[in-house]
């Protein structure tokens, strides 16, 4: 496997050579032992949430010609059973393919080293879309209360690296799911971000999927939003804390511009669409949000 230079030691340094107990059999000469499985669960701190189906079936192909070359790495659960550190996608091909047992490496881990060898190993293999890595880097800091410094030198990045790719969470749903779909990249999102006001982020991101500007061209258009708003000023109508949050949250929910004006008995809300799908968007949105949404699928 070819390693990527940014990622330091890589996964191969992380893992010692096993030691195979007497449980299980072994595998010939080679240090690994061999597992059902349907013994093997899935990491519940797995970053990857997208696995191409036409890719794993390609793999599956490939593991019932040749079998599964390089090993599962697992942890051991006090139930008997064995949590998986890395080889997701082997493990799919795998019961794709009707194996009964697969080839793994046992290792002993605690949580945190967990996510961070199933980090590495994804991202060495590029398997992450950019927003999957950046929930994976967020993840991190949230449960062991690592710094982005921390996290950089965990996974041999740079700071500034792990800070634009965390940066990429504060942007909606809409352009975080653009992104992890490949629709732009992860520059043209970032762009974005210094567009402050979300129905303009909304428009942007329509012109993006219309035109496929490069992200030189897009930090241009950024640019000239920017300078625009400055000349413009600001003049925002005055709300009480407790409006000003619930119009926050709702532009959140939305992900686009909403608009809240009180009046002295009730007041009106105002919704910005900006295309006929934005306004499918939105109303599903709304419709599946309610409480017969169980019977609406998104």
């Amino acid at each position: 496997m070819q390693v990527k230079r940014g990622l330091g030691r890589g996964l191969e340094s992380l893992i010692p050579p096993p030691i195979v107990t007497d449980e299980g059999q072994k595998g010939e000469g080679s240090g690994y032992r061999m597992i059902p499985v349907d013994k093997i669960v899935p990491n519940r701190l797995q970053p990857r949430s997208v696995f191409d189906e036409e890719k794993l079936r390609e793999l599956s192909e490939s593991i019932k010609e040749q079998g599964v070359i390089q090993p599962l790495v697992v942890s051991q659960m006090p139930d008997g059973r064995f949590e998986l550190i890395a080889g997701e996608r082997r493990l799919r091909a795998s019961r794709m393919a009707g194996l009964e047992s697969v080839p793994v490496v046992v290792k002993k881990t605690e949580d945190e080293g967990m996510l961070a060898l199933s980090i590495i190993e994804n991202i060495q293999r590029e398997d992450l879309n950019p927003i999957e890595e950046a929930h994976a880097y967020r993840e991190l800091m949230d449960l062991f209360s690592y710094t982005q410094e921390d996290v950089a030198k965990k996974l041999g990045r740079t700071r500034v690296a792990v800070a634009n790719s965390v940066r990429l969470l504060a942007l909606p749903q809409i352009i975080q799911d653009d992104v992890a779909a490949g629709r732009y990249s992860a520059g043209h999102a970032r762009a974005m971000l210094a567009v402050e006001k979300i129905h303009e982020r909304l428009k942007l991101r329509e012109r993006i999927l219309r035109e496929m500007p490069t992200v030189r061209d897009v930090e241009k258009i950024v640019q000239s939003y920017v300078s625009g708003g400055n000349k413009r000023g600001r003049r925002k109508a005055a709300l009480s804390p407790q409006l000003a949050e619930i119009a926050d949250n709702l532009k959140q929910f939305l992900g686009t511009k909403v608009q809240i004006q009180p009046r002295a008995a009730g007041g009106k809300i105002t919704i910005d669409y900006y295309s006929p799908q934005d306004l499918d968007r939105i109303y599903t949105t709304i419709a599946c949000s309610r409480e017969a949404a169980a019977a609406c699928e998104v």
